[in-house]
């Protein structure tokens, strides 16, 4: 780095000092972003199970409704 170039480096990091003195906030955190409120909108989000159409999802799904049924029939009366 030349000579030139330090000092107009240090010219810089005296300038942002002032500004930091007079306003009292340091440039470095910056400034706050606003909240994006359509990011949060519920059409934008996921819908539902998404199953694919697989042999394994199919048959657990009838072993879990027949046990389901076998859950819900009154063996006693029988």
């Amino acid at each position: 780095m030349s000579l030139k170039q330090t000092l107009k480096k240090a010219q810089q990091i005296e300038r942002q000092l002032e500004r930091q003195n007079v306003t009292g906030v340091q440039d470095s955190l910056g400034t706050v972003k606003p909240r994006n409120y359509l990011a949060l909108d519920p059409l934008l989000k996921k819908g539902g199970i998404h199953e694919k159409e697989d042999i394994d999802i199919v048959r657990k799904k009838r072993r879990r409704e027949t046990k389901q049924q076998l859950r819900q029939t009154d063996w006693l009366s029988e």
